[in-house]
């Protein structure tokens, strides 16, 4: 195995360590937080060799393994000091890291055309807009569910999640204008879908404008996006348990 293989099963089981101790009482719980860290630590180092045995091309199709490492340095103060949101999430962050070991062959050849800065500002801040859309939702399922107490929190996530996806969509031109000659190449299915996911954003955005769309109304919308990024973003690049037809509506003979 790989450094890069072994580093991220080291930090999936630490996910995992580190979530099973936050359920337990009082004195073990305090060393959750410590495994916590060296898990992204060992996620983070799992990345950097991802990257150095591409560059200078872009590890396109290897959101699943960056995105538990992005979400863990975002939300690390919450772990770090709210008890019970960390558990939601350490769970979250176990679910993906052991989900992104189904990934097929472990790595894809490096994206070709892809040796300009846009393409890695599309690929870093498009994962860094996923993993603030699911804090979101993960906050916004907290708050549905009467514990959290931040009205704003999730949906200041959100907002912040637009801006970095907006940021990835015009890289992600400029890179594709460099490459290919178009702003958009249309017969890619993650183009589609990280259009989808912005527009959807957009739309959540623009709501807020509206008297009757409440705070309860944003948590919901709000978790109805995380689950559509974790849908048309991560579960796609689980290879032989991602669902086969996922892209058959781009498919129809009347588009």
């Amino acid at each position: 195995m790989s450094l890069l293989q072994i580093t991220f099963a080291m930090a999936a089981i630490l996910y995992a360590t580190a979530w099973s101790t936050s359920l337990m009482p009082a004195p073990i719980q305090a060393a959750s937080k410590s495994i916590f860290m060296l898990a992204i630590l060992a996620n983070l180092i799992s990345d950097a060799a991802r990257y150095y045995h591409s560059w200078p091309l872009l590890p396109m199709y290897q959101m699943p393994f960056f995105l538990p490492s992005f979400m863990g340095i975002l939300f690390h103060r919450t772990v770090l000091y709210h008890e019970k949101e960390a558990r939601w999430f350490l769970g979250l962050l176990t679910m993906l890291s052991f989900g992104a070991l189904f990934f097929p062959k472990d790595f894809y050849l490096p994206f070709w055309k892809s040796k300009t800065i846009f393409s890695h500002i599309f690929f870093l801040s498009g994962v860094m807009a996923d993993a603030c859309f699911i804090i979101a939702g993960l906050l916004a399922l907290s708050y549905l569910q009467g514990k959290n107490i931040i009205n704003s929190t999730f949906n200041r996530w959100a907002v912040w999640g637009f801006a970095l996806g907006t940021l990835s969509m015009f890289s992600g031109e400029i890179w594709s204008y460099l490459g290919w000659g178009s702003p958009v190449v249309w017969d890619d299915p993650l183009t589609v879908l990280s259009l989808s996911i912005w527009l959807y954003y957009s739309c959540y955005l623009h709501l807020n404008l509206l008297r009757g769309w409440n705070v309860r109304s944003r948590a919901q919308a709000a978790l109805l996006g995380a689950g559509l990024v974790m849908l048309f973003h991560w579960y796609p690049n689980l290879g032989p348990f991602s669902p086969p037809d996922l892209y058959i509506l781009m498919r129809w003979p009347w588009l």
